[in-house]
């Protein structure tokens, strides 16, 4: 399972409906399961003071993302 190490964004479970949402085939309408899945990526990360490597969500990547300069020096 594909998880975020720095905020633990996991996978998420949805129903996918098929056809439209109104009259009676709101009722006839199957529903499967969904998984929605985040999008995660490894990635150098600057956490209290040092440079490590993670696999992070893209969000947390572009919060966290170490300065090159400081990638080289470690």
């Amino acid at each position: 399972m594909a998880k975020c190490e720095i905020c633990g964004k996991g996978n998420m479970i949805g129903h996918n409906i098929r056809h439209k949402h109104s009259g009676l085939w709101e009722k006839r309408a199957s529903k499967t399961l969904k998984i929605f899945k985040p999008n995660v990526h490894k990635g150098w990360v600057l956490m209290k003071g040092a440079v490590k490597r993670v696999t992070a969500c893209a969000s947390c990547l572009m919060q966290f993302r170490a300065p090159k300069k400081v990638k080289k020096a470690a």
